[in-house]
Parts: C-alpha cells; sequence; structure tokens
C-alpha cells in the first residue's frame, strides 16, 4: 500500500504493523519507512491512548534510522547509475 494526503492515522499505523518482520526484505523496509514517515508528519498535537494504544515516537525515529540505513546498503532501486565516457580529442 502506498501513503497519500488520503490516507489515514491508521491506515498508516496498519501499513507499519504489516511490515514489522523487514529485516532482509526491501520491499517490507521501504513500506515501514514510508508509513514511520507518515505517522511522524501526522503526529498528533496530543497524546491519545483512547483505544489502549500509544505511541513512542522517539522509537519510531530509531526504527527509521534503522530502515534507512539498511536501505542505503540493500535498495538496488535507487543507486545512481554511473556511465563513462571516453573523450577522443577533434583533430
Amino acid at each position: 500500500m502506498s501513503l497519500t494526503s488520503a490516507s489515514s492515522y491508521d491506515d498508516a499505523i496498519d501499513q507499519y504493523l504489516d511490515n514489522l518482520s523487514w529485516e532482509g526484505d526491501v520491499t517490507k523496509a521501504l513500506a515501514a519507512l514510508e508509513a514511520i514517515r507518515f505517522l511522524q508528519l501526522r503526529r498528533p498535537l496530543a497524546s491519545s491512548a483512547a483505544d489502549g494504544r500509544s505511541m513512542d515516537y522517539e522509537s519510531l525515529e530509531a526504527q527509521r534510522k534503522s530502515l534507512e540505513s539498511y536501505l542505503a546498503a540493500h535498495d538496488t532501486t535507487n543507486q545512481p547509475s554511473t556511465s563513462f565516457v571516453r573523450a577522443r580529442p577533434i583533430l
């Protein structure tokens, strides 16, 4: 699932929970990172645990850093390609 501006906070929580076991899976890691970024951006102003759940935003930050490190090492879809061109002098 790709989160959009029309996605709800609950959509992001569901995506995060669906991808908790991201270790070794680039696709799940990307989805988890997307969910964390969404949750951090849409963080409620007041801390509410009315449904019995609360969000620990400090641990989300640590998780985000772990995901970014993992993806930097393993995600080949966003790696810049290198191209070498040999120049020849014009005579």
